[in-house]
């Protein structure tokens, strides 16, 4: 089972959800501001890039060995993939998408059920235009 937060925002018609699960995050470890582009995520896609900039010109200048050097990205590889879905729900946060409810699933499609299951004034707004 996993754990995942649904974030909400309800302005408008129609609310719009989101959801983020928590943990580790391997697409985002892998791909880094790649991944960020990808989930919409404008300013931390920024970030890791100018971080991931930074590290890849510093690094030979600093230290010669390439062993080393592929620890130190490995490492920040696996940093980035540690923190990448808080900096998602800070972005969603930061859009006025609210954490309102915390799930767990074995899958999105079903956490997303179940919230809904639980939240049935969010699933009449959702159905409310179709």
């Amino acid at each position: 089972m996993s754990i995942y937060t649904v974030h909400v925002r309800d302005t408008g018609m129609r609310p719009t959800l989101a959801l983020v699960k928590d943990g580790f995050s391997w697409p985002a470890a892998i791909f880094g501001f790649a991944w960020a582009l990808v989930v919409g995520a404008w300013e931390v896609a920024l970030m890791l890039m100018a971080v991931q900039l930074v590290v890849a010109i510093a690094l030979p200048v600093l230290i010669a060995d390439p062993g080393a050097q592929t620890i130190i990205q490995l490492g920040l590889a696996v940093v980035i993939g540690l923190v990448a879905n808080e900096l998602r729900r800070w972005t969603l946060n930061r859009r006025n998408m609210h954490e309102d409810a915390v799930v767990t699933a074995h899958d999105k499609e079903e956490a997303e059920r179940r919230y809904l299951d639980a939240n049935p004034y969010m699933t009449a707004k959702l159905l409310r235009d179709l």
